[in-house]
């Protein structure tokens, strides 16, 4: 029950830095001594041979669907993707990684994260990239005794499913009218809970709800401005419906209708956030009005229909020149649009039946609506001029209602990430962290590394959920040094690339935000499927794992190709156009009885005072290759990747993070013009020891590479 490629790990991330003269070499301890190197699945003295037999079988043990593999996965055992030249190795395998840039031009990521999971046990949740926006919309969900749930499917219909499946809090059971916040990372809706309907907001996976009002009467309607800060809604707490604004945190809400004799609701805010259209409804009709956002007083709301029957869900298009809108009238009700200012009314459906909800799409071509043409309602799409009518759902839950597009494109932001050597993990995982801030402090102005603080999620009073509670350590494993201990790396991994829960993370993956867990359909086995035991608190399959890595040797040297650095003229250049700056040649490892990831494991006497020679220095830069990926560290390290350890270079044949280079056998021969290109990737922080490398003769180019070869 394993696989280990959680931030992924692969290759290669040569040069950077500063000339010979200056490269920093971190001193060793008094008695520090050499880690023990080797491609030989024997152990380095943290365990018996004998458990590290086992712990391997654990590692290499492919996993089933009794057992707990998916419903969403990447591989079935840790040694599909760390496996060459032995288990726990490098492999050539990638994962996919996306996500898109938000209205701020932040990162933001797709529901259920920036992973976008290669397989699944059952082809409806398969995950793709999403290639544009996605609808929400209220369901009534089979598997949550079709109560209405919040659903989410692709603009082209695909991907569809739930995201919500059944009460997320005490007593609630109805959730409705789903709106996206303008960055797509929260949607708002209103819920009846024990009786009342309120606002609730979640992330867009379905997660972190919050309850935002506990007013004296229902809350409905939720609509978001432009901006993000503040929600419009629909409320009985004066005694009728009234539109109100608050902040996006639930407080301050203030009526900005005022007008008791009338029924206000299903706001909308116009795309510069000056005006809000609601639905007003009178003893004689229900027409569409708009008010400033600003509220009523000196502003009050004008007209903007006059027309028999009953109008609703009112809906901005993004230029703000028009207003979609329904009408229903004797039984049958139809989609309009209409200037912005009222007037122009543009009928664009005709179809028997109910055609109700409208809502304009973020890039103004496209409106999506419920319809009841075909049966029951099911969600249908069309260009903004009426044409194209298609329906995009009905074959899932029997009623698909009030549909919200997300404000994003897709998934725009997209990258490979190719799996890493974890062979030696166990001496990396004890450098203390205060060898990092020597390391980058050594480093020159402008190519320092940088290091990001992140969750030890067995630390005591960690909730993994919540990374913000746990204690913290310096990231080193992952292409974002988003991991780091080997402890929360295995759990992670497990979760993220298998699909299997732990008590270190116990919430089941989504297929892109949809709840895809047990009690789903998707899922047969209950969480957690890796539990807790007296023996193996954190998961017996989680502690081997993690056992094991921290039991291997490091990657040893061909010394066949370069029988001593210290009179290699290529391992000479390395260091003389600044590779070593980056790529640090050796690291020693902090003392035994060290307390090190929160103080939850101890350095032990075969790992510790260890000298490795990881030819990196498992920090971030930027080197102009970077992914556009946030993991851990914030907006800051987006372009930056950390240092691929070159240690086992010569087992790869996929180089740079995303595989995006590729070398051929360490023979020492000519076709090494792969190598070559991945130093010339390098950019940015390591621009000067790029330039270093260009300026040097064929000769000594491949005198360099031998050297590498040698890794």
């Amino acid at each position: 029950m394993k696989l280990l490629k959680l931030a992924a790990l692969a290759t290669f991330a040569l040069a950077l830095l500063l000339p010979s003269a200056l490269a920093p070499a971190v001193k060793s301890q008094s008695g520090a001594t050499e880690a023990p190197t080797g491609f030989d699945n024997q152990t380095n003295g943290f365990t018996d041979q004998a458990t590290f037999d086992e712990d391997r079988a654990a590692f290499e043990e492919q996993e089933t669907v009794p057992e707990g593999l998916g419903p969403v996965y990447n591989a079935q055992s840790c040694a599909e993707c760390h496996q060459n030249p032995v288990t726990g190795g490098v492999s050539q395998i990638v994962e996919t990684r996306a996500g898109h840039s938000g209205p701020d031009g932040k990162f933001v990521n797709p529901p259920g994260g920036s992973l976008i999971q290669m397989r699944a046990t059952d082809p409806r949740v398969q995950e793709r990239v999403p290639d544009g926006p996605r609808i929400a919309f209220a369901g009534q969900n089979p598997s949550a005794g079709l109560t209405y749930q919040i659903g989410v499917m692709g603009h082209d219909g695909g991907q569809y499913g739930f995201i919500t499946n059944g009460p997320l809090v005490a007593g609630e059971a109805q959730k409705r009218w789903p709106t996206f916040s303008p960055d797509g990372t929260k949607i708002a809706y209103h819920g009846s809970i024990n009786g009342q309907w309120d606002i609730f907001v979640m992330t867009s996976d379905g997660r972190f709800l919050q309850r935002l009002t506990t007013g004296g009467g229902d809350d409905v309607h939720p609509a978001w401005s432009p901006d993000g800060t503040k929600i419009a809604f629909a409320s009985r707490r004066t005694g009728n419906d009234e539109i109100f604004v608050m902040n996006a945190d639930g407080t301050n809400p203030v009526n900005i209708t005022n007008h008791a004799v009338s029924e206000d609701n299903q706001p909308a805010w116009s795309p510069d956030g000056a005006w809000i259209t609601f639905a007003r409804t009178t003893s004689t009709n229900t027409e569409i009005y708009k008010i400033a956002s600003s509220g009523g007083g000196g502003f009050p709301a004008t007209q903007l229909t006059a027309n028999p029957g009953v109008e609703g869900r009112p809906f901005w298009s993004p230029d703000g020149a028009w207003i979609v809108f329904h009408r229903n009238e004797g039984g049958q009700a139809d989609i309009y649009k209409m200037s912005a200012s009222g007037g122009g009314e543009v009928k664009l459906t005709t179809a028997a039946g109910l055609d109700q909800f409208p809502a304009w799409s973020p890039s103004g071509t496209t409106i999506a609506f419920s319809s009841t043409r075909t049966g029951d309602y099911s969600l249908f799409v069309m260009n903004a001029d009426g044409s194209g009518q298609t329906r995009i759902s009905g074959n899932f839950s029997s009623r698909d209602l009030s549909p919200a597009w997300s404000p994003d494109a897709g998934e725009t932001v997209r990258t490979f990430r190719g799996s890493l050597n974890t062979l030696g993990d166990g001496f990396v995982e004890c450098i203390d962290d205060i060898t990092f801030q020597i390391i980058a402090n050594q480093q020159p102005a402008g190519m320092q590394g940088t290091f990001v603080r992140v969750p030890i999620l067995e630390a005591e009073g960690c909730n993994p959920d919540v990374p913000s509670t746990c204690p913290t350590g310096i990231g080193r494993f992952g292409w974002k040094g988003s991991v780091a201990s080997l402890l929360s790396f295995s759990a992670l991994a497990y979760k993220g690339e298998m699909g299997i829960t732990s008590p270190l993370q116990p919430t089941e993956s989504t297929s892109l935000g949809r709840f895809v867990g047990f009690g789903s359909g998707f899922d047969p086995v209950p969480e957690l499927e890796d539990p807790a035991t007296p023996e193996s608190p954190f998961g017996e399959d989680v502690e081997a794992f993690a056992r094991f890595m921290r039991s291997t040797k490091a990657p040893p040297r061909d010394r066949s190709l370069v029988p001593n650095d210290a009179n290699d003229p290529g391992s000479a250049l390395f260091d003389q156009i600044g590779c070593a700056a980056c790529h640090v040649r050796s690291i020693t490892t902090a003392p035994p009885g060290t307390m090190v990831n929160g103080f939850t494991f101890t350095v032990p006497e075969a790992l510790g005072n260890k000298i490795i020679h990881p030819f990196g220095d498992f920090m971030l830069h930027d080197i102009g290759t970077g992914d556009g990926i946030v993991e851990a560290g914030g907006e800051a390290t987006r372009n930056k990747v950390r240092t691929a350890p070159l240690w086992g270079l010569r087992t790869r044949d996929r180089l740079m993070h995303d595989g995006g280079s590729s070398s051929p056998p360490s023979n020492g021969g000519s076709q090494s013009f792969t190598i070559n290109e991945a130093i010339l990737r390098h950019a940015g922080q390591a621009t000067s020891v790029r330039n270093a490398y260009t300026a040097l003769s064929e000769m000594q180019k491949r005198q360099l590479i031998k050297f590498l070869k040698s890794l």
